[in-house]
């Protein structure tokens, strides 16, 4: 049973790891078919291609032998490819700069979307939230020795009112080795609690942990707070890439993945539960975001760069240029690679020691 546990965690590390992609994939095609473009081919998976059918567009859609991620070939794209006259109005290259870079951050932008849909339904399934109430008290600690109970809820310090345990923590910090005096309320009554923190690497510490509670949310409160969240994540990965593209963060903390290592997140994330599944799905579709605008080629960063120096060039970069910076984007991307499988191979992630 165990066993079959097992596979289905990794069966669903698949979907998960797949729908990312596909969806970033779908962003690419449904913005080149908004912009006018004409997309030759959309497929789920790669490999030899079992199933195919072709539109009366002319797209031709089917499924791969291998159902992970997606494909779609854009006319036009590739720089040397011929174009057929009929469809010379219809390709990329044809198009003006506007509609290029649309298309081009179309596979961020639905990532992006993927993430807030997918946190929505993380919280529809009920959020878990700290509460102010007290779940445990440390032996030998401040708070058993004041006395501190189960099940009060700490509302403010030195007539200070707390609204979150943010609060309280905060707070608490600020009076290491002090005395402070805390306002609990017990079975519906306040108490004043007299108080002599202990003096913990020159902060203050009281010796509780709080109660978790899972809370439900009305529709308007998931989409807000879908929002808030992701905006929230997107401010933390932009602050980690900036820490590491300035040195201020390690190689080996913010070590590259592998895709057996992806895989192998995935399946322990799928281990957590579903609800948690589904949030580490959208975590890493918002961190694909970012780093799929990483100025390399092939990346969606590279073709942005390429397309902003063509708009200030008011004409096309060389051949030679693009080869140079296709193959410097590409052994980075091998060497990120390499280094991800070895990581993999020797320390490998762990979602439970993060």
């Amino acid at each position: 049973m165990e066993n079959l546990n097992v596979i289905f965690q990794y069966i669903l590390a698949i979907l998960g790891f797949s729908l990312i992609i596909l969806v970033h994939e779908f962003g690419h095609f449904l913005f080149a078919k908004i912009s006018g473009v004409h997309v030759e081919e959309f497929f789920i998976g790669f490999g030899p291609k079992l199933l195919k059918f072709k539109s009366r567009s002319g797209t031709t859609y089917g499924i791969s032998a291998i159902p992970v991620g997606g494909y779609n070939k854009i006319l036009g794209l590739e720089r040397n490819e011929k174009i057929p006259e009929d469809k010379k109005n219809k390709a990329f290259n044809t198009k003006p700069f506007h509609k290029k870079m649309m298309i081009i951050i179309g596979g961020v932008s639905m990532n992006a979307v993927l993430a807030v849909i997918l946190i929505g339904i993380f919280l529809s399934m009920g959020a878990f939230a700290i509460t102010n109430s007290i779940e445990y008290v440390q032996p030998d600690s401040p708070a058993e020795i004041y006395g501190f109970e189960v099940g009060d809820e700490v509302v403010a310090l030195n007539e200070e009112k707390i609204e979150s345990w943010e609060e309280f923590a905060s707070l608490t910090k600020n009076h290491p080795g002090e005395i402070v005096t805390y306002t609990v309320i017990r079975d519906g009554k306040e108490l004043k609690i007299k108080t002599e923190l202990d003096n913990v690497n020159g902060e203050g510490f009281l010796g509780i942990s709080p109660a978790v509670v899972k809370k439900e949310m009305s529709f308007f409160g998931i989409v807000k707070e879908s929002f808030v969240m992701t905006w929230e994540i997107s401010k933390s990965y932009t602050k980690l890439f900036l820490m590491l593209f300035s040195g201020k963060l390690s190689f080996t903390e913010a070590r590259p993945v592998s895709p057996i290592g992806v895989v192998s997140i995935f399946q322990q994330s799928a281990s957590m539960g579903f609800q948690n599944f589904i949030l580490f799905v959208a975590l890493v579709s918002l961190m694909l975001t970012f780093g799929n605008l990483i100025p390399i080629l092939p990346l969606d960063g590279g073709h942005i760069v390429v397309l902003l120096i063509e708009a200030v060039r008011r004409k096309s970069v060389s051949e030679k240029f693009l080869e140079i910076y296709s193959k410097i984007g590409i052994a980075i991307i091998i060497c990120l690679m390499a280094v991800g499988f070895i990581f993999d191979i020797i320390s490998p992630f762990n979602l439970q020691n993060m």
